[in-house]
């Protein structure tokens, strides 16, 4: 079967990568926000449907075609073959309508004839008159606006038009989740659809054990929880882990352990990892001052910000070669930009398969990279 996963507007391409994760898809399209597929098996879009985090909805591809055709084919198509009790038609322009215009005629400079164009494609292409061809060609039409058995959707982008029947709706309540609404917040704590998406994306099934090794306030580990993932959970502050393992209770997480540990020492068997590295200027990463505040220790022997970041790098290495060794499967980690993740990876022997940008402010941007 042939489908449609409309993505979230933000983050098309690690949205595509979950799906393509989720399913171990290769053969694809992407388009705008379109991610275009061929499943044999139907059961795994309800499996993944109930996981992803960067998807909106799922459709049954029906048809895709030009703009200047799309009326013929509507007129052609089986609707029959689709319609369940009632439907609708809605209509998503995914593009821009003047740009799409403008490459399709052949007159940039005409902005009468353009806007002429335009009005005449928003009263001949609007969602009630083109809804009037599947209401002509079905035999016992019914219309619901508000709780439809059948959901036809028209993608219009760059002068093509994809059809798709609705097959899944995805409207998970992430923003519930957001730190500031945990018992215990933390100000630089990843999104949950992020979070979500980052665990979907290490490819872990449920049967596996995910490991955190800076587990924080515990985001990777209640989003693997709410997927029915076991997990463990390394830190070595002792507040952050009071605090992780009260939010886990708050979200009624009980297959997670947490442990107060350095990450450098992985001791537990685990198959995949999803991680966001500490990386501010008060992080207590630093192994040999665990219990010390990063920037008292800084400031105490005069170490400068170039320094910080070589101490930073080195520690990363010391990490990524302990995980190295211990990884059976794939990792998912959180880079900041400033540093060289990618000749860090090369040392400890990481191959790098996807890696994605997070503008967060000016002075930070976090690489997310997929790694094997």
């Amino acid at each position: 079967m042939k489908c449609i996963f409309l993505l979230s507007g933000d983050y098309i391409d690690l949205g595509a990568e979950e799906v393509l994760s989720l399913l171990d898809i290769k053969n694809y399209k992407l388009k705008n926000r379109l991610l275009i597929l061929e499943l044999n098996d139907k059961k795994s879009i309800d499996k993944a449907s109930k996981r992803l985090a960067l998807t909106k909805n799922i459709y049954r591809f029906l048809f895709e075609c030009g703009i200047d055709d799309l009326i013929n084919v509507m007129e052609k198509f089986d609707w029959n073959s689709t319609y369940k009790d009632n439907f609708c038609l809605r209509k998503f322009n995914l593009d821009n309508d003047e740009i799409t215009i403008k490459k399709f005629i052949n007159k940039k400079n005409n902005k009468k004839l353009i806007n002429k164009i335009i009005e005449y494609n928003n009263k001949k292409l609007d969602e009630k008159n083109l809804a009037g061809y599947i209401w002509r060609s079905l035999d016992n039409p019914k219309v619901n606006l508000e709780n439809p058995k059948t959901e036809i959707s028209l993608f219009f982008l760059k002068g093509k038009v994809y059809c798709g029947l609705m097959i899944k709706k995805i409207g998970y309540d992430f923003d519930s989740r957001k730190s500031h609404l945990r018992p215990f917040p933390h100000p630089s704590s990843l999104h949950p659809k992020v979070a979500r998406a980052l665990v979907n994306l290490s490819e872990i099934k449920e049967k596996e054990i995910l490991l955190d090794p800076f587990c924080g306030t515990g985001g990777f580990l209640i989003e693997a929880g709410l997927m029915n993932i076991r997990s463990i959970g390394y830190d070595i502050n002792k507040i952050m882990i009071d605090g992780c393992i009260e939010n886990l209770k708050y979200f009624k997480i009980n297959n997670a352990k947490i442990k107060k540990k350095n990450a450098v020492n992985i001791g537990d068997k685990f198959n995949c990892a999803v991680t966001d590295l500490p990386y501010g200027l008060n992080s207590t990463a630093m192994t040999d001052y665990e219990e010390e505040n990063w920037k008292k220790y800084r400031l105490s022997l005069k170490i400068q910000k170039k320094d910080f970041y070589k101490n930073l790098e080195k520690f990363y290495l010391l990490f990524l070669k302990n995980l190295r060794k211990k990884l059976k499967k794939k990792a998912v980690i959180v880079f900041p930009s400033y540093v060289d993740y990618r000749k860090l990876l090369k040392i400890s022997k990481f191959t790098v398969e996807k890696e994605f940008s997070d503008y967060v402010h000016r002075s930070l941007t976090r690489k997310i990279v997929k790694m094997f």
